[in-house]
């Protein structure tokens, strides 16, 4: 299981993989919907739905998956920021198309060889200055651009605007009140 090589490679091991071992040795999931419970099923990927556990395994699967990224330069800092993660949102930083490109190729060999799946359709490309010069793909899909994305509840835009934040953070406000 591709978890339990993550967790051997930063050096978890002893009784607490072992523990961790147990509760993904043939785990099975039944859906309740009303009072009615189907059979359960054994599945085979991902972690735990519920488990207390679940969102620091998926941590400690995911933490590596911008290795190999270049990033970019950010003034007063020493080394290169590769993109922002926070659970499984993720954000890319490049310099140019050609850097976003080979960081989506390398988010792809990651991406396959931990089997995982990243939804195109749910990524987008902002530039920030200047254009994107050719269509970038991700594991094989196109990725669209966008002059607008939200992350973490932040709206961000390619202008560096924060009216559409801070109008919608008004909304929220006012509803919850």
């Amino acid at each position: 299981m591709a978890l339990l090589h993550k967790l051997r490679s930063v050096g978890i091991g002893g009784k607490l993989l072992n523990m961790i071992k147990g509760m993904y040795d043939a785990p099975k999931i039944a859906v309740r919907v009303g009072n009615e419970v189907s059979n359960s099923t054994e599945y085979l990927c991902g972690v735990r739905q519920g488990c207390p556990a679940s969102p620091i395994l998926f941590d400690f699967y995911i933490n590596d998956i911008f290795k190999g990224v270049r990033g970019v330069r950010v003034p007063g800092l020493t080394s290169r920021i590769p993109g922002l993660l926070f659970a499984d949102d993720a954000v890319l930083l490049a310099e140019s198309s050609v850097d976003l490109q080979t960081a989506l190729n390398t988010i792809t060999e990651w991406s396959d060889t931990w089997e995982m799946s990243v939804n195109a359709s749910k990524c987008g490309i902002m530039t920030i200055s200047g254009e994107l010069t050719t269509d970038m793909t991700l594991q094989g899909q196109k990725v669209d651009s966008t002059d607008q994305y939200t992350y973490l509840g932040y709206i961000m835009n390619s202008k560096w605007d924060v009216s559409d934040t801070i109008r919608n953070n008004k909304l929220k406000a006012q509803k919850a009140l």
